[in-house]
């Protein structure tokens, strides 16, 4: 027990009247200058200042106390003596009066005595106790960052002493670690303080056998000395980096001679004796392992500068860090970290070549991470990332054995969902950079490095499931809405192992012993323990039930105590794309590892996997494809997925991951492709249907040369057996019809290879769109079907197809040549005219049908702008390649319309258009004008009357000429309501003509005579008005109200326009 002697003794309130402040400070500074003063009184004098430390240097004298201070306490320090029990007062004033030192503001003040400071606190750091020198050092650090004082013969003293108490330590390890208990004498003066300070190294309890008024042994607690203290020697390293930054060119030697003195400290450890004993100090030991890992931080940070000398001793450092990794007790969790953070910097060096030889300690996670609970929840993903900085470097120099045990590591930890989504993705880019090196060694040691490949291959194929089947549930839960009512989930039942089958991967069984991997007997190649996993889904997490009673709650709070904590609230979008891109690339990377490995005999096999090989890409597709999904996902949570389906991809980063992803099954060998989408072909159809974006794969495929064939093979097989949902679900029709496409796109591509693939379903193809077509709710899609397969083969380069097609020719054209001519809406019949137009075979076999292409023809050059082109494309390659004789007698019915349509033609909107019109009609020669023989289409016109016109007489001719002025009044309207129209000449015109017609409508002045009549009539003058009952007149003639009224409405239309308006506004007037 050690207790502080009180003292019993009044302290009166400060006064708040400054001077008095200032005197009551100056009887205390004088009573610790003061030689004959008791200590007691000291120490009261010393706690006043302390306590009103804050008011002291606020004060408007501050400046004299300040001088008054520094004189009292340099000189009560200097001539005091060293004091090692700290209950005695002049102890506690000393440490008192330092602590005030460090408490005084680092200004302009108090910088002419900073040099009075630091010799006075460099010669203390001697012989003082440890409580006064870590005051010491404190004033050290912080007057040396302030004021940054000159180099002197105290910096290269003091370097030289931290070195004597390095050089000192190895002697003192017996006696630092030896059991001790507490050291009792009868009464503190018969104490041999200077004997028992040789070998003290930490405070230590003397008891005597004076009782305290409870009847307990009063005790005192002896301090070490700062040169023996285990305390200080933590603190002085970072002392020692402080002076090497700030005199850098002076201390550069003294540093140096440093680095075998840290080598040795690192590496030593107490007696094994020593430590199996019962009555083994942690706490001496504790701080024993503080220094040496300070020590060790020291080396980290001045390794780069003196690398080649730390080369020198590497292995004594390798040894001592391994050591430190092994010894260092697993309830101090801190230590461990700044162990695992001092490592990280000297392994981002080229010594960690030096680490190689004992890798396989450092896969051990008992040395790595040790037991302690603390350490495994909070410095995995430090010590994990080091280890894999580490084995990223050295992977070429480490031995297949390594390379399995980093494997073994690394899988554990993609698949151990406590660890933050961040550590997996780092520990899936490891396990891919290690696919090339393994393959190497495997081929250098004989090993069977390709079972270690298809092993990784089942860690990436599972942690494709756990993302689509544990993150990307979440993932979407956050996207949504929050809904009215959310049910209270478990979020143990969430976070439950999805691969019951895979012990070896599945999250660990309890923190307090975190799994680590056995090391075979064999260390050839160490095992992963994973067996294959079934096919089908697992079944997605059931959420808690809604009324779980009181008891059942109980209990699972106490199930999920000492589980590691769910990474499920820290989920991202960023961090799971970043995880599935990883992913990606891995599987890429180890598929292109598996085809270039040799097998274990030595043989090189064919790229052709074994079956339980090939069901793991099988597993690949179904889960991967879903896991994709996250590209559907915004980045911001709340918002909801982006609409589905999309026509392109959302980002640059998702075309890519893509493009990678359908890349990892073109480095199969075309066998396995083969059975690979032969399985999962309904699957990729389906999440494509889901997620529009995959189809970038299916164009891949088919934009490969080599799985082009075999995946549009499949793909046209697969839409072959579903054309009959074309005709009624449009979504899915849509999806198919654009698959339909991308297969047909895939034959212009690549015409020797996938010619032979379409020609046995050119038939199906057809004649089935036909047929269903004709019984389809929706037969529209039938026909764009036909229409891009026309297309994608009609450029005449696929002889082999226009073979295969001809027996299809009479009754395909009879067919669309009955359905152009029939009543239909004007997209079905455009279409059905562009299908006679373009069936894809030669000309020369069309010969025999030409009769059934004229209507087609003649229908093609009335209609829209792509049927004009594609009407004149045909007509001119009849006329180029037949004799006139033949065409004139084919075209021969329907010679008149053709012709017109040709002619019309010429004033067609297109430049382009008209042009091919123009040379058609000229390769016709004299033909072009036979046609003006024929009757014309004559229009007809459905009103009698002409409505209003021009009457134009003429001398010789007794009959007069009406010319009707509707069409000028609506042409002179439209133009002023365009903005086209030419401001200025134009626009005047169509008022003019606007206005003479309003003019002319108006009725003629009555006779004058019998205007006078009127109004002198006394009716007029003296009856009384009668309100209007009859009703308003209206003109009879419709035509020529129609006409009148869109009169009126262009004067209003031209008084809008601002260049009109001054001319139509008197006749607006006049006539309103």
């Amino acid at each position: 027990m050690s207790i502080q002697i009180p003292l019993h003794i009044e302290r009166p309130s400060l006064s708040s009247d400054p001077v008095n402040q200032s005197n009551a400070f100056r009887s205390y500074l004088n009573i610790l200058g003061d030689s004959q003063a008791k200590d007691e009184s000291k120490l009261k004098a010393a706690q006043e200042l302390n306590d009103s430390f804050d008011v002291i240097i606020a004060h408007s004298q501050y400046q004299t106390f300040l001088d008054h201070a520094m004189r009292v306490f340099l000189k009560l320090l200097q001539e005091g003596t060293s004091h090692f029990i700290a209950e005695l007062h002049i102890q506690q004033v000393r440490k008192l009066v330092l602590e005030m030192i460090q408490r005084l503001p680092a200004n302009d003040l108090l910088k002419p005595y900073a040099k009075n400071i630091l010799s006075l606190t460099f010669k203390l750091l001697e012989f003082e106790n440890e409580e006064n020198v870590l005051v010491c050092l404190r004033i050290i650090i912080e007057l040396h960052k302030q004021f940054r004082p000159a180099h002197s013969a105290e910096i290269t003293h003091f370097l030289q002493f931290v070195k004597s108490i390095y050089n000192e330590l190895p002697n003192h390890l017996n006696k630092i670690f030896e059991p001790r208990g507490a050291i009792k004498v009868k009464e503190l003066s018969e104490l041999n303080i200077d004997a028992l300070l040789c070998e003290t190294f930490t405070i230590t309890t003397v008891q005597t056998e004076k009782k305290t008024p409870d009847n307990s042994n009063i005790s005192y607690s002896l301090i070490p000395k700062a040169v023996l203290s285990l305390k200080v020697l933590q603190e002085l390293p970072i002392i020692v980096v402080l002076m090497y930054q700030l005199y850098k060119n002076h201390v550069h030697p003294e540093v140096a001679e440093f680095i075998p003195l840290i080598m040795n400290t690192i590496s030593l450890q107490p007696p094994q004796h020593l430590r199996q004993s019962p009555a083994f100090n942690k706490e001496v030991f504790v701080d024993f392992m503080g220094a040496q890992i300070k020590t060790l931080s020291f080396l980290a940070y001045i390794i780069r500068i003196y690398q080649t000398e730390v080369g020198h001793h590497s292995t004594l450092m390798v040894k001592g860090m391994l050591s430190l990794l092994t010894i260092c007790p697993h309830e101090v969790a801190h230590l461990r970290k700044e162990l695992l953070i001092a490592a990280r910097h000297i392994l981002a060096t080229d010594l960690r070549s030096k680490f190689v030889p004992l890798m396989e300690k450092l896969f051990d996670e008992n040395i790595l991470l040790g037991k302690g609970w603390t350490t495994f929840e909070t410095l995995r993903p430090l010590a994990y990332s080091t280890l894999a900085d580490l084995v990223h470097h050295v992977r070429q120099l480490l031995p297949l054995a390594d390379l399995s045990r980093a494997v073994q590591l690394s899988s554990k930890n993609v698949h151990d969902e406590s660890l933050p989504t961040s550590i997996q993705t780092m520990s899936c880019k490891l396990l891919l950079n290690l696919v090339d090196c393994i393959r190497q060694r495997s081929e250098q040691e004989g090993g069977n490095g390709k079972e270690l490949l298809v092993k990784m291959m089942e860690v990436f194929v599972l942690k494709f499931k756990t993302v689509s089947k544990l993150q990307l549930p979440i993932l979407i839960a956050k996207h949504l809405p929050p809904p009215a009512l959310t049910p209270p989930s478990n979020s143990a039942t969430i976070l439950a192992p999805l691969t019951p089958g895979v012990p070896s991967l599945a999250p660990l069984q309890s923190p307090a012993t975190p799994g680590n991997p056995q090391t075979p007997a064999t260390p050839a190649t160490p095992d992963i323990k994973t067996e294959a996993v079934d096919l089908k889904p697992a079944p997605s997490p059931a959420p808690a039930a809604l009324g779980q009673d009181k008891e059942s709650q109980e209990i699972e709070k106490k199930v999920k105590f000492g589980f590691p904590t769910s990474q499920a609230g820290n989920y991202s979008v960023s961090d799971c794309r970043a995880l599935v891109k990883t992913l990606v690339c891995g599987v890429k990377t180890i598929t292109w590892g598996l085809a270039n490995t040799k097998a274990a005999d030595g043989n090189t096999q064919s790229k052709q996997f074994q079956p339980k090989e090939t069901l793991i890409y099988i597993r690949l597709v179904k889960w991967a494809m879903e896991a994709l999904d996250v590209y559907t996902l915004n980045t911001c949570p709340g918002t909801p997925p982006r609409a589905q389906p999309q026509q392109t991809v959302r980002t640059k980063e998702e075309k890519e991951v893509l493009e990678h992803f359908a890349g990892v099954f073109a480095l199969l060998n075309p066998l396995t492709f083969k059975e690979v989408f032969s399985q999962t072909i309904d699957y990729v159809v389906e999440r494509i249907y889901k997620n529009y974006a995959l189809q970038i794969m299916a164009n891949s495929f088919l934009a490969n040369n080599v799985t082009s064939p075999i995946f549009a093979t499949i793909l046209v097989e697969y839409l072959l057996e579903r054309m009959h949902e074309m005709g009624s679900n449009m979504e899915r029709s849509n999806l198919y019809l654009k698959l339909f496409k991308l297969v047909f796109g895939s034959v212009s591509l690549f015409a020797a290879e996938n010619e032979q693939m379409l020609k046995p379903h050119l038939h199906q193809i057809v004649n089935k769109s036909m047929e269903l077509a004709m019984t389809a709710k929706e037969p529209y899609n039938y026909f764009l079907l036909l229409r891009a397969l026309f297309r994608s083969i009609g450029g005449g380069s696929h002889d082999l197809l226009y073979q295969e097609f001809l027996p299809l020719l009479p009754n395909l054209l009879q067919g669309l040549n009955s359905l152009q001519s029939g009543l239909h809406k004007q997209h079905m019949r455009d279409l059905f005219v562009e299908l006679c137009l373009t069936v894809p075979v030669r000309l020369s076999s069309l010969l025999p049908y030409l009769p059934m292409l004229m209507d087609p023809l003649v229908s093609a050059l009335n209609g829209s702008q792509t049927l004009v082109s594609q009407g004149l494309r045909t007509l001119e390659l009849c006329v180029d390649n037949l004799q006139p004789d033949f065409l004139y007698e084919h075209i021969q019915p329907v010679r008149a319309e053709l012709m017109q349509a040709l002619w019309r033609t010429l004033r067609n909107p297109s430049d382009q258009i008209a042009h091919v019109a123009f040379r058609v009609l000229g390769k016709f020669g004299g033909g072009n004008r036979k046609m003006m023989i024929e009757p014309q289409a004559l229009e007809y016109i459905e009103q009698e009357e002409l409505g209003p016109a021009l009457t134009v007489s003429f001398p010789e001719h007794k009959q007069t000429i009406s010319l009707p002025v509707k069409n000028i009044i609506e042409t002179a309207f439209n133009a002023l309501k365009s903005s086209t129209t030419e401001p200025g000449f134009y626009r005047k015109q169509c008022w003019e003509v606007i206005r003479c017609y309003l003019v002319c409508s108006l009725q003629h002045e009555p006779d004058r005579q019998q205007t006078i009549k009127l109004l002198s009539h006394t009716s007029f003058r003296e009856a009384k008005i009668v309100s209007g009952g009859s009703p308003h007149y209206q003109c009879q003639d419709i035509q020529a109200r129609q006409v009148h009224q869109m009169a009126v409405t262009g004067m209003f239309v031209a008084a809008a326009i601002k260049e009109l308006r001054t001319a139509v506004l008197p006749t607006m007037v006049a006539l309103v």
